[in-house]
């Protein structure tokens, strides 16, 4: 079964110049890990130093963006199309304070864990206070605007409320 994978022109040049290849796999991962065996010089550019995924590497499959599928677990089948994109940097990274008050229901869940994997930004807690039945946190958010906005929604969307502190910094 061989997978088309829409190779970008930075990394062209490792798989000698081709922009498409055929590959195997049953999952997004096993695809990766067939381009990595076979064109050894991807690997540094595709995965971190534990091996997983570089969070600047965005992968589609037939134009589906894999975190909201399954990430490297998506399957694909025969005819199906990869798509390798790396995030291309713009705008400045910015850093947010916010106050997040959580509903009864989301205080035992990873909410924070969840939007730094979600999404590419940097969270860190400056103050928190969480019992059995009532959760706020002040968190620092790093990242760019798209990022931190589409954040924002997600936790709006779950029941989080989020307001912003004054006196944001920017780097």
């Amino acid at each position: 079964m061989s997978i088309r994978v829409r190779i970008p022109t930075p990394l062209k040049k490792l798989t000698g110049e081709q922009d498409v290849l055929l590959a195997r796999g049953k999952t997004v991962g096993e695809v990766i890990q067939w381009l990595t065996e076979n064109y050894p010089a991807l690997e540094e550019r595709l995965k971190d130093e534990k091996g997983e995924l570089r969070k600047f590497i965005n992968i589609y499959v037939n134009d589906e963006d894999i975190r909201f599928i399954q990430n490297l677990e998506t399957p694909v089948k025969e005819g199906d199309q990869i798509s390798i994109i790396p995030a291309i940097a713009g705008g400045a990274s910015k850093k947010r304070r916010v106050t997040l008050t959580f509903p009864p229901e989301r205080i035992q869940e990873p909410v924070i864990y969840n939007i730094g994997h979600l999404f590419k930004i940097i969270t860190n807690i400056r103050s928190a206070n969480v019992t059995e039945n009532v959760g706020w946190v002040t968190l620092e958010i790093e990242g760019e605007e798209e990022e931190y906005l589409k954040a924002v929604d997600y936790l709006k969307g779950i029941g989080v409320k989020v307001e912003p502190v004054e006196k944001d910094v920017v780097i």
